[in-house]
């Protein structure tokens, strides 16, 4: 355990650049995957900032690959004062391995508490090796906002991706209990 731990140390102040290169670089190397080929990239990406609570949150992507071989959408969504949701991984058909442009969406709670909370939707794709850039989509919600599809996504708005099952709920439910207001 002390033994792992050592490891691991020096192999973070190597990357942060703590240590010198004259007394760790000989002792410990940090192997870096070759590349396999070309990486996916996403060409685009939108999603209107705010919509109102229980609205479907319409996320339009659209992506590339000069190998052809994109394989999966990864995403990530991070809640401010709750953390991160468990990572979702959608497989795309074969014939998406070149190019594809589509919309994922995420059916949200009509829950008013949720005014006072913060997300972002990080996404990448991936193929056989290697993985696009991160793209992060931030989303507030406001009741009189209008989630509006941009001209150049109406195309894609006809091709349905996925759904993202993200369990999202009010970082109010998670501030439940404590002392009740009482500070005395």
């Amino acid at each position: 355990m002390v033994r792992r731990l050592l490891v691991v140390s020096a192999i973070v102040m190597l990357s942060l650049g703590y240590a010198s290169s004259q007394s760790y670089s000989q002792s410990y190397t940090i192997s870096v995957p070759q590349d396999q080929g070309r990486s996916p990239i996403i060409v685009d990406a939108y999603a209107a900032p705010a919509i109102p609570p229980g609205e479907t949150w319409m996320i339009f992507l659209r992506a590339q690959d000069p190998d052809g071989e994109m394989k999966s959408i990864a995403a990530v969504l991070w809640q401010a004062g709750v953390g991160y949701y468990p990572t979702e991984i959608t497989m795309l058909k074969a014939e998406a391995g070149k190019d594809f442009s589509g919309y994922l969406y995420l059916q949200t709670p009509a829950d008013l508490t949720l005014t006072w909370d913060e997300l972002e939707l990080t996404l990448i794709v991936r193929d056989n090796h290697n993985r696009s850039q991160l793209v992060r989509l931030p989303l507030t919600f406001d009741i009189s906002a209008k989630q509006v599809i941009p001209a150049k996504w109406q195309e894609s708005a006809n091709r349905r991706i996925t759904a993202l099952m993200f369990d999202v709920e009010s970082s109010a439910h998670y501030n439940r209990g404590g002392n009740g207001g009482n500070f005395n």
